[in-house]
């Protein structure tokens, strides 16, 4: 997994930087206090004003289950949707990302 961003909590969801190559922008993960269903987003990402993502409460099963923010991002610079998470840390969260294996 790739580290692409570093997020520290708000009252409303998160904020802070996504970092790539030929990214770098001040990002919001925004509560959605309006969801009309069950599969609605959580989450709004926003890059200023603009749209930039959504993302939904995960949990991953296991010995010690782990909730994260699974994540999908995308906008008109990015040659196709990008698939992330969002994991909580002491001090703050991390934004990661895998590429998807070939076919």
């Amino acid at each position: 997994m790739a580290h692409i961003g570093s997020f520290k909590q708000t009252e409303k969801g998160y904020e802070g930087t996504i970092a790539t190559l030929h990214l770098n922008k001040k990002v919001k993960f925004i509560a959605n206090d309006n969801k009309k269903s069950d599969g609605s987003p959580d989450y709004f990402v926003k890059a200023g004003k603009s749209d930039f993502g959504v993302a939904w409460k995960e949990v991953k099963d296991g010995d010690e289950p782990l909730d994260y923010l699974s994540v999908k991002l995308d906008c008109p610079t990015l040659p196709k949707p990008i698939n992330a998470a969002l994991f909580d840390r002491e001090g703050g969260a991390d934004l990661v990302w895998t590429r998807a294996k070939a076919k």
